[in-house]
């Protein structure tokens, strides 16, 4: 099973530390039996690869996602790209499982679609791993 994971890269508050939290998902999926992708991990990082035309960061994540079985978001913070992934993913029926920090105000339209099978609330990012593994066990392939 392959998850497409999707969260803002542009304009972090702190882009050491979300990336860090990021690859941690990703170790988690791993330790799990799943493949995955991250764009910021696979050439399209907006600060490692300003160069990266727009369009290909497009049809490179666009062509990731419909080879995933599963998207899982962060949408804590916004993202455009983010919100087109997802809608991306409802349109084809893509599952989708949404984190995001606990007393966040995160948009109705964005956790009303009908693709979002999932919220995960968290309280810390190891809350947010421990809950991310126990849905990853769920999952499991």
């Amino acid at each position: 099973m392959r998850i497409f994971f999707a969260g803002p890269l542009n304009d972090l508050k702190d882009p050491e530390t979300t990336k860090a939290f990021y690859r941690r998902l990703a170790d988690v999926a791993k330790a799990n039996g799943f493949d995955y992708f991250w764009a910021f991990l696979n050439g399209t990082d907006p600060i490692l690869n300003p160069d990266v035309p727009p369009q290909d960061v497009y049809r490179k994540d666009i062509k990731q996602l419909s080879q995933s079985d599963v998207m899982v978001a962060y949408v804590g913070d916004s993202s455009v790209g983010t919100g087109i992934e997802i809608e991306y993913a409802n349109t084809h029926n893509i599952p989708v499982y949404i984190l995001y920090e606990k007393g966040k105000r995160i948009s109705r339209m964005l956790r009303g679609c009908p693709a979002v099978k999932k919220e995960i609330v968290f309280t810390s990012h190891e809350d947010a791993l421990k809950r991310f593994d126990t849905l990853l066990s769920r999952l499991h392939p």
